[in-house]
């Protein structure tokens, strides 16, 4: 009989074989601006599934996707230390909730892995209906970015999510692949993702012959709708949160939370970390 699981953190109810482990996937990386205060609070889910499972005694292990080889060819990055140094950060707050984990990185994108993403961009602009839409959506926001270069570029970033997030395998792209027997797979996503979701479908659906078998399910956050590894406009830094305590990054989220919509809900994330940490919201 299925296993129901509900969490707050998650939007909707999901349902488990006994029997399997389960591996939830998340994405998390380091931007090259540096780590946002709130970044942990895209860990929080995970971590609550977990406790969630091991209480209907499932076992399960956090597959932490790191995608930075692929966002720094796409966007056109240098890497540097803090790209590297988020590791830390995500082990410390894992370990420290008891968690199990372990990275899996992206492949650093060689000329036959960018054949690959540009033979699927290709499939990308045959598309018709919603997912046309969605391609020229990104591509345009590219483009104001990157121009000519910037959308192409995009193309190949959308291209390559259904490798990130288990849909399809292809070793240059991301060298580990995961066996479907005896396991059930979960991609715990933020909101940003539903778009890139539908790309994952159409490509799944043009490309069977890239496609595994781990049929992962998708499901969203309720929190991290900007995600928390993405820097914003004068937010407070994980640096500050170590110099300066929760309360002071608190009041500098309410400060800005009108700056824009995403300020409101980066707010929002921090109080939600805060209150997963049990600590006391000062805002005055």
């Amino acid at each position: 009989m299925s296993v129901l699981v509900e969490s707050r953190w998650i939007k909707e109810v999901l349902s488990f074989e006994p029997g399997n482990t389960i591996q939830i996937s998340i994405v998390t990386y380091g931007h090259p601006m540096g780590i946002p205060a709130r970044f942990c609070a895209g860990l929080v889910p995970a971590i609550d599934l977990v406790k969630q499972l091991e209480s209907r005694g499932l076992g399960s292990i956090i597959r932490v996707m790191d995608p930075t080889p692929i966002a720094n060819y796409c966007n056109g990055w240098q890497a540097n230390q803090s790209q590297s140094h988020f590791r830390e950060v995500v082990s410390d707050f894992l370990d420290r909730n008891g968690s199990q984990f372990f990275f899996d990185e992206a492949e650093q994108l060689s000329e036959t892995a960018v054949e690959v993403l540009r033979t699927l961009g290709t499939e990308l602009e045959a598309s018709d209906g919603e997912t046309a839409d969605i391609v020229n959506r990104i591509k345009e926001s590219g483009r104001k970015h990157g121009g000519e270069a910037g959308a192409m570029n995009a193309a190949l970033y959308m291209a390559a999510h259904p490798f990130s997030w288990l849909d399809m395998h292809h070793p240059s792209i991301w060298k580990k692949s995961y066996p479907s027997e005896g396991y059930q797979f979960v991609n715990l996503m933020s909101k940003s993702e539903e778009r890139f979701a539908v790309i994952r479908k159409f490509l799944k659906e043009r490309r069977p012959d890239l496609c595994t078998t781990n049929n992962p399910i998708d499901s969203y956050m309720t929190i991290c709708d900007t995600p928390c590894y993405v820097p914003l406009e004068e937010e407070p830094t994980f640096p500050e949160l170590r110099s300066y305590g929760y309360d002071w990054c608190l009041r500098r989220y309410n400060e800005l939370k009108k700056k824009s919509s995403n300020h409101g809900r980066a707010y929002k994330d921090f109080k939600a970390l805060m209150s997963f940490l049990g600590l006391e919201l000062v805002e005055a």
